[in-house]
């Protein structure tokens, strides 16, 4: 098999204009966001960092993409299961007959500027509400003539509207009501704002209608349209995408006037993390209403890891079947998940250091011989017993400093097995790996916990694995026994070495990189040296730090509003991490009497500091000590070197 070009390189989104592509490489697994009863009775407010999906699972519901799933649906697998997962949510209806009008407006960076011109004070405002109606109100003429199989927008007159004199409504639209009436008024005012824009002319300004209401969200309802005199059965959907491109105060009065309004159309907002405030994004997020859903898609994933990588396995497999219509192939498989013949030289060394090692410092000891007979009696793979002895070492570590030094009572193998449970192997694996330097990062479930719950992470990690796969397709034209699929030691090095360029490449994504740099090397740091300690005594390991809620309630209810807080940069900081994925953040967690909240590194960086990739222990800090990490650095000691 010779492989041409890596199916991973590009994203749903790109192939917006060519539905059968775009259905090829979707996802259904995605649809788990929402239950039934959300899809269509509430405000759905989509947020993720760049990447999450969101724009992908927004274009599904447009009708072109659903035209071309019934249109296909008999004719492939993949394009008939997505088609019934959209019909059990009511996407389509009995007789299989698209049964919503997606109606999607983006924003671009155009709707922004108009914050910058002159114009009187709440005009700004006024015209960009103006344009979001008239933007509606096109769009869903134009969705609803596809729905139909309507010419547009010569057949417009098909359609038409009860009620046009719904409150905030122009005057003007009150004595229209055909479809192609509203659809010329709409265009002639679209054409009337950019006039007046471009000429900077208040006087035109002046004369605009204006709007300082979403009235297209109540007009559009569909008890107030009829096609041929007959209401439509379709449910109408707005979707609002990419509304992080609009001005702070554009981005507020839409997402609040939608919150408020409960409007009668569904309506969705999608947005990246980056629009929200600096206080939001410190906070649980707006509290959810009767009426409104907020779903942040890397929090909604965290919490359902097993789902995350059944999707992940699945987004992968469409790449591939993309890639070769006529074969199937399973991506995890091409990423050995155990150790090969190659490291049983390496792995019998290690075990026979680790077994003297035992032997030498704990051997003479009474107490500890059942466990260390139970270990030489344990047959298997040199990989499986050297993991076995590692995870011993690590417990009688524990036992030697808890010890009573006139206790020589021998502990039994049901004590041992006690102690030895899944962490402390994870714990052991990670031992091997950082004296050993056996693989530790490999397999496809870690390549989905590197992604952080992040599609785009996911498939720029399995984009740089399958650089690989094709490479190796390549010699395998030369040499027939060179095989596809990539060894642990070489998935660990594709994985660092994209680790180590992405945290090159963030000095061009984030302000202030230099000082969150030394922040999250800072982290990284103390979390390597908690880590790597002889008794492991917090396995797995630390990927995270926690500081307590008072604290946090001081960064966002005090020091990001005073811009000459002693905290207010280190606030500052947190939340441009936390807006560009690079760290995580857990609330209202409860250890030891306290409240905290945790801040996890993103799991591709857990790579970079050599650290566990499960949300894992952490250890606590208050804000003088970040504050120390983010001007001068670690300046703790390493604990032990392995």
């Amino acid at each position: 098999m010779r492989i041409d070009k890596n199916p991973f390189v590009t994203r749903t989104s790109e192939y917006i204009d060519m539905e059968e592509k775009f259905i090829q490489l979707f996802s259904a697994d995605i649809l788990q966001l929402f239950k039934d009863d959300e899809l269509w009775n509430k405000v759905n407010v989509l947020r993720s960092s760049p990447g999450g999906g969101k724009t992908t699972l927004l274009k599904l519901f447009t009708p072109k993409v659903l035209h071309a799933i019934t249109l296909n649906k008999n004719h492939n697998e993949h394009v008939k299961e997505v088609f019934l997962e959209l019909k059990s949510r009511g996407v389509f209806d009995r007789q299989e007959r698209i049964n919503v009008v997606g109606t999607y407006i983006s924003f671009n960076t155009q709707f922004s500027t108009f914050e910058y011109l002159p114009f009187p004070a709440g005009q700004q405002l006024r015209i960009f509400f103006s344009l979001v109606n008239v933007r509606s109100i096109l769009s869903f003429l134009k969705s609803l003539c596809l729905v139909k199989d309507f010419q547009y927008p010569q057949q417009l007159d098909r359609i038409s509207f009860g009620d046009t004199t719904l409150p905030s409504m122009p005057s003007p639209l009150h004595m229209l009501s055909k479809g192609y009436e509203l659809y010329s008024w709409a265009i002639a005012q679209e054409e009337k704002i950019f006039d007046a824009v471009d000429s900077i002319n208040l006087k035109d300004v002046e004369q605009l209608t204006g709007s300082d209401d979403l009235y297209a969200l109540d007009f559009l309802a569909a008890a107030n349209i009829r096609v041929d005199g007959e209401p439509i059965k379709e449910k109408v959907l707005v979707m609002f995408d990419d509304v992080q491109n609009l001005s702070r105060s554009q981005r507020n009065h839409l997402v609040k006037t939608i919150v408020d309004k409960r409007p009668l159309v569904n309506t969705w907002i999608a947005e990246r993390l980056r629009a929200l405030t600096m206080e939001e994004l410190l906070s649980e997020g707006q509290i959810e209403q009767r009426d409104l859903r907020i779903i942040e898609l890397e929090k909604f994933w965290s919490r359902r890891y097993q789902q995350f990588e059944k999707f992940a396995k699945s987004v992968a497999n469409r790449r591939l079947e993309s890639a070769f219509p006529d074969q199937q192939y399973d991506f995890s498989s091409f990423l050995m998940s155990s150790m090969g013949h190659g490291n049983t030289v390496k792995i019998e060394k290690a075990l026979t250091t680790v077994k003297e090692r035992i032997k030498e410092k704990f051997g003479k000891q009474e107490q500890y011989k059942a466990w260390i007979s139970q270990k030489e009696e344990l047959q298997g793979e040199p990989f499986h017993l050297l993991i076995e002895w590692r995870t011993l070492e690590i417990i009688l570590h524990r036992e030697s400093n808890q010890a009573n030094l006139f206790d020589f009572t021998e502990l039994s193998e049901d004590q041992l097995q006690e102690q030895e449970g899944n962490e402390e192997k994870v714990a052991a694996q990670l031992f091997v790996y950082r004296e050993f330097g056996i693989p530790f990062y490999y397999g496809f479930e870690l390549v989905a916990r590197l992604s952080s719950s992040n599609i785009e992470q996911f498939l720029t990690i399995a984009s740089a694995l399958f650089e690989e796969i094709r490479s190796n397709s390549i010699k395998k034209v030369l040499r027939s026994q060179t095989t596809l699929h990539i060894t642990p030691e070489k998935q660990q090095q594709i994985i660092q070495k994209l680790a180590g360029e992405k945290w090159k490449a963030l000095d061009k994504r984030v302000h202030e990189f230099n000082d969150i740099k030394r922040l999250l090397d800072a982290i990284g740091e103390l979390c390597r040296s908690e880590t790597y300690v002889p008794n492991a005594w917090n396995a797995p390991g630390i990927n995270g730090i926690a500081i307590t809620m008072a604290e946090r309630n001081l960064l966002k209810d005090y020091a990001l509003k005073d811009n000459t807080h002693i905290y207010h940069y280190l606030a500052r900081c947190l939340v441009l991490c936390i807006s560009y994925n690079l760290i995580d953040i857990k609330l209202n967690y409860r250890c030891k009497g306290k409240d905290l909240m945790i801040i996890y590194l993103n799991r591709l960086y857990c790579a970079k500091y050599e650290l566990p990739l499960h949300n894992g222990r952490f250890k606590e800090r208050n804000l003088g000590i970040l504050a120390g990490y983010l001007t001068k650095g670690f300046q703790g000691q390493i604990k032990m070197k392995m």
